[in-house]
């Protein structure tokens, strides 16, 4: 919004200077964007008055004029416009007057008769534009004064912008409020003109939209002449404002708009049926703008029509056949009260404009009437006219109430500072709020022009505007923080384990923690989504409980870029519901990584090959192996939600829970688009207990001895459980037992299948014998035959 800083004067006049003036508007929270100073540009204009106008004899388009500018001489004036005349009082720029663009004035002889200056309109003085005609100054103004300083034209033009929640930031009168709080002082109260009542005459309302159209007042204004002069004090306010027009309806409208905020319509009452029907459109309803412009409506268009047309959308958008003209004589004043929801359907459809902003921003319900008053009061004096009474419906009524508790103790701890009771009553008095304090509160109600005002924190907000931000002190804020200490064992498995994957031919990755709700409960339909309250946007919402949705994400945007052989990892905290933990809220260190793809590219020594299980195993072993000892790790089959049935493990160190890997399920594939040959792993960094340091041996001088048995056992049977139970047979030796071989046929009973187990054996002090090896194999056979009923084949 832009204005001029003596229309503002009028309203609240503090006595500070325009710099002051500027800040206050913006530490009241509306920002300031530019002040531009305007000066006139033109020198040495007078007021004189035409004491003599005759014609001239060789020219019907010139006159001859005897001006008097307050001296002993009279001038001689040769002028062509054609509305001067005896008795007129007019701008008179004398010989050695400058013009705007540095144009001189000289004396001249035109068509044989001298002329000792010019008359001037305002577009020659560079005020207004398309206003060729001759100023006409009143019978009251003193000859020979300065055109400049009479028409006060030295003025600061101040351009505001205000945020979507502050519409008290879009007129006059919201602005000196403000002003007039931090200036502990009071602008003078609305004074409501009840304009008198001549005809009887009004329009009938109907509104058949209840949801959407929540008031409309109407007043019809016959015998009006819309071809009078702007008056100069509203056509320079409205100029410095952008908002100036050659229709003088147009010019009140705008003058009520930035000066109380309140968007008032004008339609032409003689095109109009009685009565006015406020409704939604009608799907591929037209309505017809000026310059033959047609547009298509649709059901979520709230327009005000009668009973054969459309005449107006919400917003100032008017039919052609309604708009004000030359000839309109008989007008209907009309303000609606609009459902934002309808707004943005319009703004959606026609696009923004002014009006629509006010629409869109909020205005104050209990301004409507008198802004009609006003209106209605200036129209009358500038155009003439007769009113009729104001008709208005309502469909709900306008009750605001919002009652908020401000706490005493919470304003100064927010603010940091210990506010005085009385300061605190008086600041809120001077922005209109309603209260009634208690001991340690305030019960307060905000003005009904501020709608904004929803809970607590914005009332502070507004007492912090008015006492003035640079009054408090810049004190740094103390806490003692319980911050947990740097995990060095976490942060050094971390490393190792990314050396490792790295160097496998793995990429690490970095993803949001704040995720996709449905691909999370894709994956996992049965945890808890810890959704945020403000997310960046839908497919961020919530905090992810593993790093898989993000990794299969990006397996999808590679798979879609031609990428046919993927190895990524990545570590970070993951979050989950748990009403042990602080604020409910589990956080946890996990490491994952996916496989998809070939496992190899394609090249002319070597098959091309997809990844499977064991390669992506392959891979967690050798980085668990980094560690520990993998005889520490077990992987047990289990159904892991999100992997296949048939492909997925737990992981457990020493009978501790670690993690989860497995193949994608194949219901996910197609879902999230990825391969069949899509693998995964997670392990958490927080469930690894007394890992202690490898140690470093010495290599055994003494030779390592070879044993091979092939068992029978059931094919239910688990491999590793009969591999854990040799381990466990030799745990005080040092032999090295490794699978070679698994395989069953139709000639086994009973079900069976057969294993190839290698021992190899080794000793740090001597080398070992036949018959100790020998002795030692008979009983670990024996062991496997008592736990697993093992059969040695032979």
């Amino acid at each position: 919004m832009k204005f001029s800083e003596k229309w503002l004067r009028e309203w609240i006049d503090p006595k500070v200077n325009s710099k002051i003036l500027h800040e206050q508007i913006s530490s009241s929270g509306i920002e300031v964007e530019h002040v531009k100073k305007f000066k006139s540009t033109f020198y040495g204009i007078v007021v004189g008055k035409i004491v003599q106008c005759i014609l001239h004899s060789q020219s019907h388009n010139l006159k001859i004029l005897k001006v008097d500018i307050g001296k002993k001489e009279l001038l001689n004036i040769v002028c062509g416009a054609s509305n001067c005349c005896n008795g007129m009082k007019v701008a008179v720029a004398t010989v050695g007057s400058i013009l705007p663009n540095n144009i001189i004035i000289n004396k001249r002889v035109l068509k044989g008769e001298l002329s000792e200056g010019m008359l001037c309109s305002f577009f020659e003085l560079g005020l207004f534009f398309n206003d060729n005609k001759i100023i006409e100054f009143s019978k009251k103004t003193p000859v020979g004064i300065n055109v400049n300083d009479y028409l006060s034209l030295n003025d600061n033009i101040i351009k505001v912008a205000t945020t979507s929640n502050r519409p008290d930031g879009l007129s006059i009168l919201g602005l000196s409020r403000n002003i007039a709080a931090i200036n502990n002082s009071k602008i003078s109260p609305l004074i409501y003109k009840s304009v008198p009542v001549i005809i009887d005459k009004k329009i009938d309302i109907d509104i058949q939209a209840k949801k959407e159209c929540i008031n409309f007042v109407g007043r019809i204004v016959q015998n009006i002449d819309v071809n009078v002069d702007i008056p100069f004090w509203m056509k320079k306010k409205l100029f410095f404002s952008d908002l100036l027009s050659e229709n003088i309806i147009t010019n009140i409208m705008n003058y009520v708009l930035i000066e109380i905020g309140q968007p008032l319509n004008v339609l032409n009452l003689d095109n109009i049926n009685n009565p006015i029907i406020i409704r939604m459109a009608k799907d591929k309803e037209n309505i017809f703008l000026e310059k033959n412009i047609e547009v298509r409506l649709n059901k979520n268009i709230l327009v005000v029509s009668d009973k054969e047309k459309i005449l107006s959308v919400p917003g100032n958008i008017n039919s052609y056949v309604v708009n004000i003209n030359k000839n309109t004589k008989n007008i209907l004043l009309t303000s609606s009260l609009i459902n934002r929801k309808s707004i943005s359907y319009i703004i959606k459809k026609m696009k923004s404009n002014k009006v629509l902003e006010y629409y869109n921003y909020g205005i104050d319900p209990f301004l409507q009437n008198y802004a009609i008053e006003y209106a209605t009061d200036l129209i009358i004096k500038i155009c003439g006219g007769i009113p009729g009474p104001i008709s208005s419906k309502k469909t709900n009524s306008i009750v605001y109430n919002n009652k908020i508790r401000l706490n005493y103790e919470k304003l100064n701890k927010i603010t940091g500072v210990s506010f005085d009771v009385i300061v605190v009553s008086k600041i809120l008095h001077s922005l209109d709020y309603q209260l009634n304090f208690q001991e340690k509160f305030w019960d307060v109600i905000p003005p009904s022009w501020r709608f904004d005002i929803l809970i607590e924190e914005d009332v502070i907000s507004d007492i912090l505007r008015i006492y003035g931000y640079n009054k408090i002190c810049s004190t740094p804020l103390k806490e003692f923080l319980n911050c947990n200490k740097k995990n060095e064992l976490t942060d050094s498995l971390f490393k190792k384990s990314a050396i490792i994957l790295i160097n496998q031919g793995y990429y690490e990755v970095i993803n949001y923690g704040f995720i996709d709700p449905k691909i999370q409960n894709l994956i996992f339909p049965n945890k808890k989504n810890l959704l945020l309250s403000n997310p960046i946007s839908q497919d961020m919402s919530c905090m992810r409980v593993s790093l898989w949705p993000g990794l299969l994400k990006n397996i999808s945007y590679n798979k879609n870029r031609q990428k046919n052989s993927i190895r990524i990892f990545e570590s970070g905290l993951c979050f989950s519901i748990d009403k042990t933990e602080n604020l409910s809220v589990k956080q946890e260190v996990f490491l994952a990584a996916v496989i998809s793809g070939n496992y190899i590219k394609e090249n002319w020594y070597d098959k091309t090959r997809k990844m499977d299980f064991y390669d992506l195993k392959g891979d967690l072993e050798s980085i668990l192996e980094s560690f520990c000892k993998l005889d520490h790790i077990e992987f047990r089959r289990e159904i892991i939600s999100g992997l296949h049935p048939e492909q997925s493990a737990s992981i457990y160190f020493k009978n501790y829970f670690i993690g989860n890997i497995g193949a994608i399920h194949p219901r996910l594939e197609k879902e999230l688009n990825v391969n069949s040959s899509t693998f995964l792993f997670e392990i958490s960094f927080n469930n690894f207990p007394d890992i202690k340091p490898l140690k470093i041996q010495e290599i055994s001088k003494f030779p390592t001895i070879r044993r091979d048995i092939a068992i029978l056992i059931s094919e239910d049977i688990a491999v590793y459980t009969v591999i854990k139970k040799c381990k466990n047979f030799f745990i005080n030796q040092k032999v090295e037992i490794n699978l070679f071989d698994i395989y069953s046929c139709k000639e086994f009973y009973n079900k069976k299948k057969s294993l190839g187990i290698s021992f190899i054996f080794q000793n740090q002090e001597r080398t070992l014998k036949d018959s100790e090896i020998n002795l030692m194999m008979n009983d670990c056979i024996g062991v496997l035959n008592k736990k697993f009923q093992a059969i040695l084949r032979k």
